[in-house]
């Protein structure tokens, strides 16, 4: 796991609030990346590396009041975390301190996506690590409407 430097983010006491903030446990004592191992198949550092990368997103999606969205096993996390009765009332304002409610995916999922990976890279120096922040999927080509309302 790449580790963040304070110094380089735009609000480090955010960070430092989300990385040492605890995620559910299940009630079978699983910690929140084994349940993650569980709901996705990844191997268990594949889930843990999830589970860091989970934290980059919340980040994130906390720095700004614009839409921020994640795909593929980030969204399954945030799907699955945002399922625990503690999310929205306790972690949320507390850790994050702002309301960072789940919604649907929708039109703007995919441009809320793309920025979220033009943050990461600007806010942690690299580009997105794959498989847990998959490529955007590319955008159907469409005849132009000349083309379609002649043919």
């Amino acid at each position: 796991m790449r580790d963040t430097a304070p110094d380089r983010l735009t609000d480090p006491f955010l960070w430092a609030r989300i990385r040492g903030a605890l995620l559910p446990v299940n009630e079978a004592g699983h910690s929140f990346a084994e349940q993650l191992a569980e709901i996705t198949g990844f191997d268990r550092d594949t889930a843990e590396a999830l589970e860091v990368e989970y934290r980059r997103f919340l980040y994130l999606a906390a720095l700004t009041k614009a839409p921020r969205e994640p795909l593929g096993p980030l969204r399954q996390a945030w799907e699955y975390h945002a399922g625990f009765e503690g999310y929205l009332y306790d972690f949320c304002p507390w850790v994050l301190d702002r309301h960072l409610a789940l919604v649907p995916v929708s039109k703007i999922t995919a441009p809320a996506y793309a920025a979220t990976r033009i943050d990461y890279a600007a806010e942690f120096g690299a580009p997105p690590p794959e498989p847990h922040w998959p490529a955007p999927a590319p955008r159907p080509e469409t005849a132009p409407l000349a083309e379609t309302a002649a043919g």
